[in-house]
């Protein structure tokens, strides 16, 4: 770990972690039950609508959207850490990389990508594709598992206390309203726009990480799915340069 991630990530535990005397002990020391309740405590104290005033509410909305980056910066640093190493061993020939991704099994009937990998900042599951990893439908079927994989929606505005019983149960008969569950609630006036937006943003940070899909389903190892992330910050890095 460089000491700008070493950073990053003590910064990160200074905004969910605001009393505890954070060092690089104490980061070594976080389990990931500890950062999930200090994660909803701090939810819990930024909520913009917990403030009536309008400068209130502006910066509970900044707190909350760095808790909630936060969150996933510690987390992903949890779920590496605990990610099993491969042995160091003297390579056999220098010439030869320490890991190779394996060859693609293609499932039949599936498409898969075959052309120019294109310049544009990608996320994992289109990466996979254009990297000949995933076929087009595995794609499609991980990002299905991943949206199923996200609490509903309605369950935090309860427990937000922005819903009840009888609000979801109106919102649910408003067939006639065309839209995601949090388009209808803002339609009818259940919710507000600001409120449905703090309310995906938690719910995508709650939601399993789509590479899971790929490795659970037997269609890249462990440790490609690593190789290909590193090459996924590589590429997007690279887009990003490309543009100064």
């Amino acid at each position: 770990m460089s000491l700008r991630q070493e950073a990053e990530l003590m910064d990160a535990c200074r905004i969910l972690f605001p009393t505890a005397d954070v060092s690089r002990e104490f980061l070594c020391r976080i389990e990931v039950d500890r950062l999930k309740n200090a994660y909803r405590n701090r939810v819990w104290e930024c909520h913009p609508d917990a403030c009536g005033e309008a400068d209130g509410q502006a910066r509970r909305t900044a707190l909350f959207r760095c808790s909630v980056e936060a969150y996933n910066l510690i987390n992903e640093f949890l779920q590496d850490r605990h990610r099993p190493r491969l042995p160091l061993r003297r390579a056999v020939s220098p010439k030869k990389p320490f890991f190779r991704v394996e060859p693609v099994e293609p499932v039949p009937g599936e498409q898969y990508y075959q052309g120019a990998f294109p310049t544009i900042e990608l996320k994992l599951g289109l990466y996979l594709y254009y990297s000949g990893a995933v076929s087009y439908q595995a794609v499609v079927r991980a990002m299905i598992w991943q949206r199923d994989q996200r609490p509903p929606l309605g369950d935090f505005a309860r427990s937000w206390g922005w819903l009840n019983e009888a609000d979801v149960s109106a919102v649910l008969a408003a067939t006639e309203i065309v839209g995601s569950f949090g388009e209808r609630a803002v339609a009818l006036g259940l919710l507000t726009q600001s409120q449905l937006n703090l309310i995906l943003l938690h719910q995508r940070s709650m939601q399993q990480q789509i590479g899971r899909y790929f490795v659970e389903q037997g269609l890249v190892s462990e440790l490609a799915l690593r190789q290909h992330l590193r090459g996924l910050a590589r590429h997007n890095a690279q887009v990003r340069e490309s543009r100064l």
